[in-house]
């Protein structure tokens, strides 16, 4: 991680409490934002503060921390892990029935604890890969019209194309062959059964690709979704016309007449305006 892993404490005893930050805090890459002496100052807390983590006892009085974790799984949104600091060892499979991350039998050895903060700083750093893998997939998108998969097929393919080239292409699979065809020369692309037709200026491939595959490679304003099965090439097209039902024929450049439903039309008036 980095950064910080966040953390509060609770637990009804406060040698308990300050033990358990005093270790805690022995890791520099941890830092407690809290201690709660209860289970409700706990739940106003972890809202306020969002942790990453809550070290939590079980047994206290009124609201218990079983009680706690199940509000926590109701909630929608920021999601804390539970790590349960309980005497008791027959709490350990309640505790685990509430998607606990960890469970700490009191007293447990520095050893135990370390190996539960090993783990939790492995756990996030790897959430926070796959969302930096992501935000990175939906800005290569923007820029390129590519997502990751496919900016890296073009590679794969490429000889001594230059990254600028490379971005105004997408490479189908055909077989055993792939084949790198130019944005600009696709007019439009159409759902046909397990397989999709992509449409050309030179002519027609059948991929085996889902239409939601295009989706995740192609600028949504470059190529949006027409109807259920089909998106267009939004530079290839010349007019809307209405059809006697209220939907539209998208009408390209290159002949092809693409049925447009109503719930994408505005969306075509409101690419063809910008």
């Amino acid at each position: 991680m980095n950064r910080l892993l966040s953390v509060i404490v609770v637990d009804d005893e406060p040698l308990a409490r300050e033990g358990l930050r005093y270790r805690l805090e022995v890791d520099a890459r941890i830092q407690v934002l809290a201690e709660c002496a209860s289970a409700d100052q706990a739940l106003l807390d972890i809202e306020r503060l969002q942790p990453d983590v809550v070290f939590l006892d079980i047994e206290m009085p009124g609201m218990s921390g079983l009680d706690l974790a199940k509000q926590l799984t109701l909630q929608a949104g920021h999601k804390v892990k539970v790590v349960f600091v309980t005497a008791f060892r027959e709490f350990a499979i309640n505790a685990f029935d509430f998607k606990a991350f960890d469970y700490l039998l009191k007293p447990f050895a520095d050893e135990r604890l370390h190996q539960c903060i090993e783990n939790l700083l492995e756990a996030f750093s790897q959430t926070e890969t796959v969302q930096q893998h992501q935000k990175l997939g939906l800005l290569l998108n923007r820029k390129t019209g590519n997502s990751i998969d496919g900016l890296l097929q073009n590679l794969e393919v490429a000889n001594q194309s230059s990254l600028n080239e490379l971005q105004q292409t997408i490479s189908l699979k055909n077989g055993s062959e792939w084949l790198r065809v130019k944005l600009d020369s696709i007019s439009w692309i159409e759902a046909a059964g397990d397989y999709m037709c992509v449409h050309t200026v030179d002519g027609s491939h059948i991929i085996r690709k889902t239409l939601k595959q295009f989706e995740n490679e192609l600028d949504a304003k470059r190529f949006p979704r027409v109807n259920r099965s089909a998106m267009v090439n939004i530079q290839k097209l010349m007019k809307l016309t209405p059809n006697s039902n209220g939907e539209y024929v998208a009408q390209l450049s290159t002949g092809d007449r693409v049925k447009v439903s109503r719930k994408y039309k505005f969306r075509l008036d409101e690419l063809k305006k910008g």
